[in-house]
């Protein structure tokens, strides 16, 4: 595969108030802050409100076009001027067959986040819990076909959090796998994911197949008992049989991939020497190869192996940005299109966190606008 956009991301990312957050064919995604209350777009013929939460808003624009330029005038609630932002929208690649959706890192049970543990939360209802059920509501609405749950649902597996599991899933018609991460595995786990899974009702099994129009989804259950780091090599077998196939592959992993044996940065992924010759194989068995990882609670993209397979990480649902991903795929491509959580009552704990490690960490977290929005092209 070939991609449309591609660029090294440094590992700090500047931002912006006024900022494009996300962008595909045909619509885009905005994220404006200010004083007042509202704040309001004005693009492609549209004028669109929105209220603030702690002084931020998630605007969604609907109904562009592909591959055109747009110009959208930001005010606030006062109708004054906060600037103009410049986007693009992506190129078409066909008709899409089939839409699906991920999160990781919801963290359920988790109750303060930051280095110190200095930021918590006042609200009636858990903010991973919030976080988690806006995020599978705004997925089925933008038209996901099945949710996969990449790893850390829970913060230390104990059976509270798995009873808000089941609550975060009990709303949703959205089919949904899941796959445990180290979170999950928790030294302190009062379950084992597998009981966790089938407290769930889904699947628990290491490699999980999931097939759509146009692509096979497949999870691989990176994590091991009581350990940060990750496995990928004990899945060889069973992924090269799932992934030999004449159709686009997708990968989902908790586990980041590492560049080194080594982690360089917390927390610790797959090393390279554990992960790269599974991926070199799964590569050389199909070339329509797509792996996209949570676990660093960042938004990344890189280019892996002599075959350049695409890997993305993509952040937690539940801190700073707050994020799900969609997935489109066509006869020829998949297009990532990671996404800010956009319902008030997430943004009310999400913003917060923005000031964790004294501002630090959202230019850590966030990622490019080439990190979150990827396409992947059939060379």
């Amino acid at each position: 595969m070939s991609r449309s956009r591609v660029r090294f991301t440094a590992p700090f990312t500047a931002l912006a108030d006024q900022e494009v957050f996300a962008v595909d064919e045909r619509s885009a995604q905005l994220i404006l802050r200010a004083s007042t209350d509202s704040v309001s777009v004005d693009i492609a013929g549209q004028h669109i409100v929105a209220a603030t939460t702690l002084g931020a808003a998630v605007i969604e624009v609907e109904g562009l076009s592909a591959e055109t330029e747009y110009e959208a005038v930001l005010s606030d609630g006062d109708g004054r001027s906060l600037g103009e932002l410049h986007l693009r929208t992506a190129p078409s690649f066909g008709p899409v067959l089939a839409r699906f959706a991920t999160i990781s890192d919801v963290h359920l049970g988790a109750a303060k986040f930051g280095p110190s543990r200095s930021i918590t939360d006042d609200h009636d209802v858990p903010y991973a819990l919030r976080c988690g059920r806006a995020a599978l509501a705004e997925a089925a609405a933008w038209g996901a076909e099945v949710m996969l749950v990449k790893g850390d649902l829970t913060d230390t597996g104990v059976v509270s959090e798995w009873d808000l599991a089941q609550k975060m899933f009990a709303d949703t018609s959205l089919p949904y796998l899941f796959t445990p991460g180290n979170h999950d595995q928790w030294k302190t786990r009062e379950l084992d994911p597998t009981d966790g899974a089938k407290l769930l009702g889904v699947p628990s099994d290491a490699v999980q197949v999931h097939d759509l129009a146009g692509a096979r989804l497949i999870l691989g259950d990176t994590s091991k008992p009581g350990q940060g780091s990750g496995d990928l090599a004990r899945l060889r077998d069973e992924l090269l049989d799932a992934a030999t196939i004449d159709s686009l592959v997708f990968l989902g992993l908790h586990h980041n991939i590492q560049r080194a044996p080594l982690p360089w940065f917390w927390p610790p992924g797959t090393p390279s020497t554990n992960a790269m010759p599974v991926v070199n194989e799964l590569a050389k068995a199909n070339r329509l190869l797509f792996i996209s990882s949570g676990h660093t609670h960042r938004n990344r993209r890189h280019s892996l192996g002599p075959n350049g397979v695409t890997f993305t990480e993509v952040g937690s649902t539940a801190d700073y940005p707050g994020v799900w991903a969609g997935y489109e795929v066509t006869g020829s491509s998949i297009r990532q299109t990671v996404r800010r959580i956009a319902a008030p009552e997430a943004i009310s704990w999400t913003e917060a966190t923005r000031a964790a490690i004294r501002g630090v960490w959202p230019r850590w977290s966030q990622g490019a606008l080439d990190d979150r929005c990827v396409d992947a092209v059939i060379s």
